[in-house]
């Protein structure tokens, strides 16, 4: 499972990315500096799903932990927005009061995993090959592609 949202300030890109494969997943805030400008792009991660906490530079490749480089603003936008995306197009297995979510999955053959998309938001998505897809109208591919290659992870979280 793979899930994220993001939003445009100027040349920079600010968002959230959750992906999930088998029992582990990883959750975290982002920042791409310079995605629309003439200049040297960067892409910035959180650490841990914490806006606030330690951020680390996965492009270019760096060990080195920082400080957020967004400014407070947009940490506080990115917080309402995780926060408000969660609760309206993702639980988790260990969620409470999501029976009729596991029912739903289970009514029509798909396996609850550790993160899940609601099922009320399944029919904005697309079942090709056994895999189910969908994207907002507008999203930017090169963002998605930017993530999937440099994106690192420092370790797998196990399931919560």
């Amino acid at each position: 499972m793979f899930a994220l949202f993001y939003y445009e300030s100027n040349a920079d890109i600010y968002g959230w990315h959750i992906e999930a494969k088998g029992h582990y997943f990883s959750a975290a805030f982002f920042m791409i500096e310079n995605f629309y400008a003439n200049r040297a792009t960067r892409l910035y991660r959180s650490i841990e799903d914490d806006v606030y906490g330690q951020w680390t530079i996965d492009y270019p490749p760096t060990r080195d932990e920082i400080r957020c480089p967004a400014p407070e603003e947009a940490c506080h936008e990115l917080e309402r927005l995780q926060s408000r995306f969660v609760e309206e197009w993702l639980f988790f297995q260990d969620d409470p009061n999501i029976a009729a979510e596991v029912i739903a999955y289970r009514e029509h053959g798909i396996p609850v995993q550790e993160v899940n998309i609601r099922w009320r938001r399944m029919n904005r998505m697309e079942k090709r090959n056994g895999l189910w897809s969908g994207m907002a109208t507008g999203i930017d591919l090169n963002i998605v592609e930017l993530l999937r290659k440099y994106w690192r992870l420092s370790e797998k979280v196990p399931a919560r």
